[in-house]
């Protein structure tokens, strides 16, 4: 990225990665209830050694032999219960006594997010099915621990590893991360509007390429911050922000932000380069040209023209290199 070094150097901290929670069995572990091993290679080469890992194993960090019964959920998918699958041993309360106490750990660990071992009875983040009696499907959930880590720390990105095999599940994960991570910084070591303001005003571009409709409804409520309590603010603040950047940013929405930022660049572009620029977002909504080529030629632009907005938005630098050139297979 060539726009004006320093601007956003609070971005990414060099040297400093992310640590996120991970689900001990896909880094090697045998903890699994068979007792073998199951990595995930993709997963682990895709990260490398760019993020520091905390590994959490609820089966076994609440007690449960290797190699144990397997288990499932059961009865009511608005409130399941783990159970083993041969005996019909209920485990509920063993798991839900050890989860309430190793959150209270992992809030102490400033994790960024989680990746969870995918249709774990207690590990999934999603579609874990739910038997009835007679090993019928009735419904599908997130795992009982998947679960508690979304109500305790609902800024928290948590994806599985299988989702993260998929281009865009992948782009998406990194972008909360850093994202998510920036506006929990930025109310350290204690919230205030103008921090919450000042994070709104440089990642406006970043929350339009995800959506627009929930960005209008966060402008709404910075514009008339002073009218609220400030707990009520981050509250409502919090629950758009994770709203927003839960939405995809799909082709068409990156190709309106990127000549929303061209109409703020024109008075500095020649004809010649204005048009360059435009060419190159419409291949882009085409799919003809990838996301990089219009936002490193508008990068490129903000840096030589010194365009202030521009440069601070988190749009064109959202997060490290590493995690952008990732191989995928």
């Amino acid at each position: 990225m060539t726009a004006k070094a320093g601007t956003r150097s609070g971005t990414h901290e060099p040297g400093h990665k992310p640590r996120l929670g991970v689900s001990t069995c896909l880094l090697g572990e045998n903890v699994r209830y068979d007792g073998k091993e199951k990595s995930d290679p993709l997963l682990l080469k895709a990260f490398a050694d760019h993020v520091e890992w905390v590994p959490v194993c609820p089966e076994v960090e609440c007690g449960m032999t290797v190699p144990r019964d397997p288990m499932h959920l059961a009865g009511d998918p608005s409130s399941p219960r783990l159970v083993t699958t041969a005996t019909g041993d209920d485990q509920t309360e063993r798991m839900r006594t050890w989860v309430r106490s190793r959150l209270d750990d992992l809030a102490r660990e400033d994790l960024w997010g989680f990746v969870l071992k995918s249709n774990s009875p207690s590990c999934g983040t999603r579609a874990v099915p739910v038997l009835d009696a007679r090993g019928a499907k009735t419904g599908e959930v997130a795992g009982l621990f998947a679960a508690a880590v979304g109500e305790r720390f609902p800024l928290l990105p948590v994806a599985d590893e299988r989702s993260l095999r998929d281009a865009a599940e992948w782009d998406g994960f990194i972008e909360r991360l850093f994202c998510l991570k920036r506006y929990r910084d930025s109310t350290r070591p204690r919230r205030s509007r103008e921090s919450l303001v000042a994070f709104h005003a440089a990642h406006e571009l970043q929350l339009m390429a995800h959506g627009p409709g929930v960005l209008r409804k966060m402008g709404e409520l910075v514009a008339h911050s002073k009218e609220l309590p400030l707990e009520e603010l981050s509250v409502r603040y919090e629950e758009l922000l994770r709203t927003a950047m839960e939405l995809a940013a799909t082709p068409a929405k990156n190709a309106d932000v990127l000549l929303h930022a061209l109409g703020l660049l024109e008075r500095y572009l020649s004809p010649d380069e204005r048009q360059e620029a435009l060419a190159l977002i419409e291949e882009y909504r085409g799919a003809n040209a990838p996301l990089s080529l219009p936002v490193t030629l508008l990068g490129h632009h903000i840096g030589k023209y010194g365009v202030e907005y521009l440069d601070s938005q988190s749009y064109f630098d959202p997060h490290p290199v590493a995690f952008r050139l990732r191989e995928r297979s």
